[in-house]
């Protein structure tokens, strides 16, 4: 869950390059951060543009909480 809840963040803020589809996919984008200090600059000020959209948008957030209360209630 915490991945598919990191993806949807990163999608809201426009910043999806750094989600993975796979393992090696990971793998991959881990070592381009760690290689590429002009594309880690860029995906450090994508997500520094859309934080915004993240940190002031409290719909997911709802979203979130009604998912979690439907949850217990089924429980």
């Amino acid at each position: 869950m915490r991945g598919r809840h990191t993806a949807a963040i990163l999608r809201r803020i426009d910043c999806s390059a750094t989600i993975a589809d796979s393992l090696d996919d990971y793998v991959a984008i881990a070592a381009r951060l760690g290689r590429d200090a002009t594309w880690r600059s860029e995906v450090r000020q994508a997500v520094a543009r859309g934080k915004a959209r993240a940190f002031h948008d409290a719909q997911y957030i709802r979203a979130l909480e009604t998912f979690l209360a439907d949850a217990v209630m089924q429980t």
